[in-house]
């Protein structure tokens, strides 16, 4: 007979499992939904989005962005978002995240950039759920 050993992290609760979950970057949030069925849909409700350019183009980049924006459930707010560029970066790419972010209710925004002028701290004013304390912008 085969030992069968209990999945533990599956019986975790979900707002636990997204906190473990928001210490990885999303593409690897995104593929835990082949694990099981408990797993399939955990991403979408994932309060926590942490993105980064490393190893990919902007085009990879922007395609993985997209899919996580529009596979979201759009009834879950936003937390945190971490943004690191470590190639360039657009303006309306970067303004798409933005906008995404304060329509969802962000409460906490970092960005690692290894440009300068890629954060308009003027933009952030328009979000009510915003502080100045949620902003951190590094530069690599």
């Amino acid at each position: 007979m085969m030992n069968v050993e209990l999945d533990r992290l599956s019986s975790l609760p979900d707002d636990l499992i997204n906190k473990i979950l928001s210490f990885t970057y999303i593409k690897s949030v995104v593929q835990t939904s082949v694990l099981s069925s408990r797993w399939r849909f955990v991403w979408t409700s994932m309060p926590y989005l942490n993105f980064s350019t490393w190893g990919y183009s902007l085009l990879e980049f922007s395609n993985i962005v997209e899919h996580v924006l529009s596979g979201r459930n759009n009834e879950i707010d936003v937390y945190s978002i971490k943004l690191r560029f470590h190639d360039e970066a657009t303006q309306v790419f970067f303004k798409r995240i933005l906008e995404y972010a304060f329509s969802h209710n962000v409460q906490e925004m970092t960005i690692a950039s290894c440009e300068e002028e890629i954060v308009d701290p003027c933009s952030f004013f328009k979000c009510r759920s915003f502080t100045l304390n949620s902003l951190t912008a590094l530069q690599l």
